[in-house]
This record gives structure tokens, C-alpha cells and sequence, in this order.
């Protein structure tokens, strides 16, 4: 009988770690990688001769499915860099430190009774371990009950308004829950957070991945486009490339649902059902600079006459010689249509620089050794209020097909960590079903 066989489109770490499981369990896999390098979202840039990530990513120490995957393909201990960081607000025009719990208690522009209420907000989000009732709570509804009108408008909103794009009317409460406690688990015994890399980045796992697979006899192929998944009698056959069909007993796709749009053949596309989730893109300035500008890792941005996200300055956990100085990112989360998306890069790379420097006014031009824009128009699913759950029917929708990505992560957030536990889901599902269908042929 010959080996089962299966597809997978798109060389992300979601497509690479479920394809190393399958070809080890004995299953023949293609990995279909449209780009002329692996990683997506997760994978490196060039920035003035220096290999960088595209997007700023972090592993936390207690993300052990992507520290035991790396170990199992070669990637040792000592690549994982961990370090104590500070994170800030830039609020009122000032800079603030929220690194410890002192500092939340004395955070400025809170009344007393606010920061107690900001303090227990954060401690009841890590003592809650099932979010079953917050899913059809709106967050705007849910902080305003735990932490009133007064925190809500003068910290929440305008967080939550830097993050979304000004849209956040419709999301769960799970969002805020799922944030807190992942990083208070990060937390040292001061409460401080400790943040870490991988050194090289995500796209050393993806790389050692993919040498893996094709140590094992699978296949990833580059600069390949998946040009369809046709169907026969509604079940997916395989993945058209340059107009051939290459047969699949099972075909994996591994983009988020705007991706499938026109990939997928009709039956395919209406076994899908309707979407749950909208999505935001990212605008993102990765500059390297001569000299550290930020003492925090992280600087969450509330006052809004600065219109970014956030600014991350990762040389606090990666080694500044590696990146050939400071490396900075400043995004913004866009919705789809937001006009960056589509403006000249020399015009995002100036004006996200000048809103940097309103808040570091020590960065001089000079100090800008390299500067990029990086855009994705759909780069993170938003799960709405009241929306179900992603269930097996969703990761599996029709016969021979199975449709991952990070939209299966709910009520998790997006990071590999999370990622690694969908591929896990994944395999085990792709597994029975291959079995039970070898069974059947035998017995046939």
C-alpha cells in the first residue's frame, strides 16, 4: 500500500512544524512555500546588509512546545536569550515606567483608587482560569463593571484604541484575560517581566525545521505557487502548480480566511461556512540605530496625538552586535483599509520616525543608521464578541482538507507558542483521519 500523502500550503512556522510531525509519523508531505524564503510573518529581512525579523516576536520562558521543538531539531539551549525588561507608557506627553507592582500602584494621572482597582483587575485576570463567560461579554462592558468609567477613559480606552485602530467596540472580554495572564506569567519573583528571543530569530526554527523535513524525505519547495486545491465529488485532491495538478490525499492550507479567497475550489470554499473573525494588518518601521533611545522593552502608547501601537526596542533581549546596533520597531495595527497600508514607504518611515522622536527627543537623524516599512493587509485575526469557538469542524471543514492558521489560536493570542499548540491539534487530527481511511481501504 503506498504512504498517504499530504500538502501543505504555506511555509510558516504553523506549516513547517505540522509537516516535520507527519513526515516523521511516516506520512509523505510537500510543503508549498510561494516566497523564495520560508517563515511568513515569523521569517527575517534585510536591513542595510543585517539579517533582522521582519516583526518584532518574543519567546517567554515559559514557552515550552517552541524551547522542546527547537531542542528536538538541533537548536540548543544557549540559542534562547531571556532578560529582565522594563515596559512603559507614553501617557500625557510623559514617559512612564509600569515595570514592577510599586510602580502600578503609583502609576501618574490615576486616582488612588484607580490604581487599586488597575492592581486588582490584574490579579482576579490571573486567578480566572476558564473564560467560558467571557466570550459574549464585550471588554468595554466588562472593564468598565471591574475597573469603572474613570480607569476606562483614562487608561483603557486609549490603550485599546492605539491596538485595534479605533475599533474595538466588538471585542470579547477574553482578549484582556488572555494578555494578562500570559504575561504575568513571565513574571519573576520582583514581578518583573522577563522577555527573550531566539538568537538569529524565529526564522532558525523554521529553517531547521525545513532541513528536518528533507533530512526525513519530505518536501519543501520555494518560490512555488499554489495556484488552486481542486475538488472531486467535494473532497480536496490535491494542489495545483503552474497548471499541473500534484495529488494529495490530504491538502492543509495554512492562511487566514481571506487568503483562501479564490485558492479553494467552490464546494470547497462553501463547506467553509461563514466567517467569524475580521482581521487588521500591520504597518511596521524596523529602524537599527547607532545608540539605545528607550530604557523599556516596551512602551505602550495612550496618549493619542501619537497615532502608533507601540515601540519595541528588542536589543534589550537580542544582542545589539548581532543587529549591528539598537533595533527598534514601531507599528501600527491597521484595519485592511487604513491609507498606510498603501502609501509610499518614504512617507510611513518619516512620519512614524517624527512621532518616535516627539517621545525620545535625544533620536537625531543622524542616530538612524537603516530604516524599512514593513506591511502585511491581513497579519492577525480579531475573534468577535459572541462569535463561537474554533471547533474540529472548522479545522477540518471538508473531506481531504483541512483549513489551520492563527485564526484557530481563540481565546489565545497570537505567538508561537500558540501556534505550535493549532500544529499539534492538527497532526493529531490528520493522523486519525488518515489511519481511519487506510483502515477502510483494507478492509474494501
Amino acid at each position: 500500500m503506498t504512504r498517504p500523502s499530504v500538502g501543505i500550503v504555506g511555509g510558516g512556522l504553523l506549516g513547517l512544524a505540522t509537516a516535520y510531525r507527519l513526515v516523521q509519523a511516516g506520512i509523505d508531505v510537500s510543503v508549498y512555500e510561494r516566497d523564495g524564503q520560508l517563515g511568513g510573518l515569523a521569517g527575517t529581512a534585510d536591513l542595510g546588509g543585517i539579517p533582522v525579523d521582519r516583526y518584532y516576536h518574543v519567546v517567554l520562558p515559559t514557552d515550552e512546545r517552541v524551547r522542546s521543538l527547537a531542542a528536538e531539531v538541533g537548536i540548543g539551549e544557549d540559542r534562547f536569550r531571556f532578560r529582565t525588561t522594563r515596559v512603559g507608557f507614553y501617557q500625557q506627553g510623559q514617559l512612564t515606567s509600569m515595570s514592577s507592582a510599586r510602580e502600578l500602584l503609583t502609576f501618574p494621572g490615576l486616582s488612588p483608587l484607580d490604581r487599586v482597582r488597575l492592581a486588582a483587575f490584574a490579579a482576579r485576570c490571573q486567578l480566572k482560569g476558564d473564560s467560558t463567560d467571557l466570550e459574549s461579554l464585550s471588554l468595554e462592558t466588562w472593564l468598565r463593571k471591574i475597573c469603572g468609567n474613570s480607569l476606562w477613559e483614562s487608561l483603557w480606552r486609549p490603550l485599546l484604541d492605539s491596538k485595534f485602530d479605533g475599533r474595538y467596540d466588538d471585542l470579547p472580554a477574553t482578549y484582556l484575560w488572555a494578555r494578562t495572564r500570559r504575561m504575568s506569567a513571565t513574571r519573576d519573583k520582583a514581578a518583573r517581566e522577563v522577555m527573550g528571543t531566539i538568537d538569529g530569530g524565529y526564522q532558525v526554527l523554521v529553517d531547521a525545521l525545513a532541513r528536518e523535513i528533507r533530512a526525513l524525505g519530505g518536501e519543501v519547495l520555494l518560490d512555488t505557487d499554489v495556484h488552486s486545491v481542486p475538488a472531486a465529488g467535494g473532497r480536496a485532491i490535491g494542489v495545483v502548480v503552474d497548471g499541473t495538478l500534484r495529488p494529495h490525499d490530504f491538502v492543509v492550507t495554512t492562511q487566514l480566511r481571506p487568503g483562501l479567497k479564490g485558492l479553494l475550489a467552490p464546494e470547497l470554499e462553501l463547506a467553509l461556512g461563514a466567517d467569524p473573525n475580521r482581521y487588521l494588518g500591520v504597518v511596521c518601521v524596523v529602524a537599527r540605530l547607532s545608540k539605545s533611545i528607550s530604557p523599556y522593552y516596551a512602551l505602550n502608547i495612550t496618549d493619542r496625538r501619537i497615532p502608533l501601537t507601540t515601540v519595541v526596542e528588542t536589543t534589550h533581549v537580542i544582542d545589539p552586535e548581532r543587529a549591528g546596533g539598537t533595533l527598534l520597531y514601531v507599528p501600527k495595527y491597521v484595519t485592511p483599509d487604513n491609507p498606510d497600508l498603501d502609501r509610499p514607504a518614504a512617507e510611513i518611515k518619516r512620519e512614524y520616525l517624527d512621532h518616535v522622536r516627539t517621545m525620545f527627543p535625544a533620536l537625531r537623524p543622524s542616530d538612524i543608521l537603516a530604516a524599512q516599512v514593513a506591511r502585511a493587509r491581513i497579519a492577525e485575526p480579531i475573534h468577535t464578541v459572541g462569535a463561537p469557538r474554533p471547533t474540529e469542524r472548522t479545522l477540518f471543514p471538508a473531506p481531504g482538507l483541512a483549513t489551520a492558521s492563527s485564526a484557530h489560536i481563540y481565546p489565545e493570542l497570537v505567538n508561537g507558542q500558540a501556534v505550535l499548540g493549532v500544529a499539534e491539534t492538527l497532526v493529531a487530527g490528520l493522523l486519525e483521519r488518515v489511519g481511519s481511511e487506510q483502515r477502510e481501504a483494507q478492509a474494501a
